[in-house]
């Protein structure tokens, strides 16, 4: 397959994640517990919403943060999942998200919920059992291009208002305008991005900080226990055993580690063991 019916391919897909999730929309997912910057979501029905603490998050939502932002989802069985900057996070229903782009953190409570969460990126699944890990993915550059574009016209054609939960002082059309939109649409050709995490190899970076997740895709199958790090390159190849910290840092202000949230038993210390990167 030549990279113009890649393009074609990936940007069908992109447009499902827009409309698939139409007729769950509206079903609680889980609530943003605390928030360090600026996130919104894309609603099912394509209007932009401004998020806050406790603003519900509804499956068919997209989250999508602005750079420097850190934004804490409770989820509906405990679990708590953490976006990181420059992130796009579908939360296609209350146990399962959908990774479109940037960082994820997924904390563990104890005892366990009873709900099975799998996380997808891409073409390749992780299944997060009782597990507490970390998550970057960047897609291939063919589907992003493809991703950007649908993102453009999407946003163009949006005619309700923003809407929001937050008491913001700033205007917030301005806000959108200068902040959101190009984190959403990402940089142009020839712009270069801020030195993060994206500066690590296409496809699903995984640091397992507790217990142990399946990553699967057409390749193949792999478990990774804690303190692994696996790299899955592709969707037809299989997941690998990374030896060493491929550049993999996730670091949330100290307020997210140190602060207890409602409702969550589980390690709030956790994100502290991998905010230093290993060599």
């Amino acid at each position: 397959m030549n990279n113009h019916s890649y393009a074609i391919v990936a940007l069908m897909s992109v447009m499902s994640l827009f409309g698939a999730q139409t007729a769950l929309a509206g079903t609680p997912a889980g609530e943003v517990t605390q928030l360090s910057g600026f996130v919104m979501a894309v609603k099912a029905n394509g209007s932009l919403k401004v998020l806050s603490p406790q603003s519900v998050v509804e499956a068919g939502d997209t989250l999508v943060s602005e750079e420097n932002t850190y934004v804490r989802i409770g989820l509906a069985d405990g679990r708590q999942a953490v976006l990181g900057p420059q992130t796009r996070l579908e939360f296609t229903s209350a146990s399962r998200l959908n990774l479109a782009t940037g960082q994820l953190q997924v904390l563990a409570v104890t005892p366990p919920g009873a709900t099975r969460l799998t996380i997808a990126a891409g073409e390749t699944t992780v299944d997060s059992g009782t597990a507490s890990f970390n998550l970057f993915y960047q897609p291939d550059p063919a589907a992003a291009l493809a991703r950007r574009a649908y993102a453009r016209a999407s946003l163009a054609l949006v005619a309700s208002p923003v809407q929001s939960d937050a008491g913001t002082g700033f205007p917030l059309v301005e806000q959108v305008a200068t902040t959101f939109i190009p984190q959403y649409v990402a940089p142009a050709v020839g712009v270069s991005s801020p030195p993060t995490s994206r500066t690590l190899a296409p496809g699903l970076h995984v640091a397992v900080l507790d217990g142990a997740v399946l990553i699967s895709n057409a390749g193949g199958s792999a478990n990774f226990s804690a303190g692994q790090f696996g790299f899955v390159r592709s969707s037809v190849q299989p997941p690998t055993l990374v030896p060493n910290n491929p550049a993999l840092k996730f670091a949330p202000p100290p307020v997210f580690s140190n602060t207890s949230v409602p409702g969550n038993t589980s390690n709030i210390s956790k994100p502290q063991a991998i905010d230093c990167e290993v060599r």
